[in-house]
């Protein structure tokens, strides 16, 4: 029987090898820990993760939990056997690839040809109150992201760092709390205002997190610097 020891323990899932597969509270983690866990991590990315434990955040699709195991061990034994954290990485994320695609055959042909199907089935709800004129936030189904366009999408992105977002569009993903995805939207359009000022990514990542940051530990604030940003976003 696995005992929760940690604060961001929900519930243990699984147990593979010596690896205990657990749920956790990726909004907690996000807050106190380190920002940028999403989806699923392990030790050799975060070390406040115990050595033999695979971390899952509670706010993932369950349909999606094999291949992140499946993942997590493909990547543990190749740094087990000395390949570097990169390319064990790189072809962890490969072998999740093909996974997917292997389970979307024939649906993956048929988005390729109609590439308008497969947005009116990513897309899900649209967010009025936090849109205007110049950009649109969409509630999107994230697996399907990642099963089509790219495995390490997570939580949110936009128009100015994925290609394969519409113009003027910023995606955040359905599996999110309400709670969260706010946070995950001013990220968002702070990210999207500063690149599209002529900052890099990274930059403009960092200056997203620093704000995403701040208002976790002003969430009485929140919701008027979302407004704030928006506002900031003309055509």
């Amino acid at each position: 029987m696995h005992v929760k020891t940690h604060p961001a323990h929900i519930k243990h899932i699984d147990t593979v090898g010596p690896f205990a597969v657990w749920i956790v509270d990726g909004e907690y983690i996000r807050k106190e820990l380190n920002e940028n866990f999403v989806k699923f991590d392990h030790h050799a990315h975060f070390p406040f993760i115990p050595v033999h434990e695979l971390w899952i955040d509670k706010e993932t699709d369950f349909s999606e939990h094999a291949l992140f195991i499946h993942h997590f061990l493909a990547e543990r034994a190749l740094l087990d056997s000395g390949v570097s954290e990169s390319r064990a990485h790189e072809a962890a994320n490969t072998l999740e690839h093909y996974a997917r695609l292997k389970a979307f055959a024939s649906e993956f042909a048929q988005f390729k040809r109609d590439k308008k199907a497969l947005l009116a089935r990513i897309r899900k709800t649209a967010l009025p109150e936090y849109s205007n004129d110049a950009v649109r936030v969409w509630v999107i189904d994230g697996k399907l992201v990642r099963d089509f366009f790219l495995i390490e999408y997570a939580e949110g992105g936009h128009d100015r760092v994925y290609t394969f977002i519409p113009p003027g569009e910023i995606w955040i993903e359905e599996v999110l709390s309400e709670n969260e995805r706010k946070f995950i939207i001013l990220h968002e359009l702070h990210e999207r205002l500063l690149m599209g000022e002529g900052k890099k990514y990274p930059e403009a990542h960092h200056g997203a997190t620093i704000i995403e940051d701040r208002y976790r530990d002003h969430p009485d604030e929140l919701e008027h610097r979302i407004r704030e940003e928006l506002a900031k976003h003309v055509g």
